[in-house]
């Protein structure tokens, strides 16, 4: 079983007990860019992937293959819209090419934020100076490590806006697959490894408050109170609402698994 997995902060719960080696000895786990993450999967170079949202709802042959995510209930922190001015004057956006997710989101965010549409163009770092007229999105450890110069711009967190226009989470990337490679011990594996790394939040706090050079007590908050990992009803709903607006499509019950309204799907394993 080949998996990819992204090595952003932000996933370091789902992924810990992985990196410690608690997975089956044929088990090759890698790390990857989330835009690549889905992209190895879909190619056949991984089984399973923490995959962008975005990317899972795009590919049909996809399934959930845990109930577990990277998602936010309400402020992330770590996606950020960047704005040298007045948001609702906004007239270019520099998308991020690390997330597909967070580049759809803003896109739908802004359709109710500024007048006339702005031009989107894709970048693979955000600027270091923005006019009045422009901003940029920031993801991933990049959005918690801003520049000073940065710091003084209007910023918006988007998970916080979009729980303001639906109520709802907002779901970042889930562990997908192939159905083959879904089954009962693939679940397991990746809830024993999700387990351990809350387990060991201090050891993963320690480790990137030293990379990132960030107060232990700011990365120890963005872990517990900012993002959210189980993937329960509230985030299914999210994820359905966020496919809905960016695909115009609904994401099928036998894709969600036993997070289904049927319930489970027969996995075997």
């Amino acid at each position: 079983m080949k998996v990819s997995a992204v090595g952003f902060l932000n996933a370091a719960p789902l992924y810990w007990g992985l990196r410690a080696g608690l997975h089956p000895p044929d088990w090759e786990v890698s790390f990857d860019l989330p835009s690549r993450c889905a992209e190895r999967v879909l190619k056949g170079e991984a089984d399973l992937g923490l995959i962008p949202s975005i990317e899972f709802a795009r590919s049909r042959d996809l399934v959930l293959a845990a109930p577990l995510c990277v998602g936010a209930r309400r402020e992330v922190t770590s996606v950020l819209l960047l704005c040298g001015g007045e948001v609702a004057g906004v007239r270019t956006v520099y998308l991020h090419a690390a997330s597909r997710t967070s580049q759809t989101l803003t896109r739908i965010l802004l359709a109710d934020l500024v007048a006339q549409e702005p031009t989107y163009r894709e970048v693979a770092e955000p600027p270091t100076a923005l006019g009045p007229e422009e901003a940029a999105l920031v993801i991933g450890d990049p959005a918690l490590t801003l520049p000073r110069a940065m710091k003084g711009w209007h910023r918006y967190d988007l998970a916080e806006l979009w729980n303001r226009k639906t109520g709802l989470p907002f779901v970042f990337a889930v562990w997908a697959g192939r159905r083959s490679a879904c089954t009962r011990e693939t679940e397991t594996v990746l809830a024993r490894s999700h387990a351990y790394g809350m387990e060991h939040l201090e050891e993963i706090v320690e480790q990137f408050a030293r990379s990132l050079d960030l107060p232990p007590d700011t990365l120890r908050r963005y872990l517990t109170d900012h993002l959210s990992y189980p993937l329960g009803g509230a985030e299914v709903e999210g994820l359905r609402r966020f496919v809905a607006l960016a695909l115009k499509e609904e994401i099928t019950d036998e894709r969600l698994g036993c997070l289904a309204p049927a319930g489970c799907d027969g996995r075997s394993g």
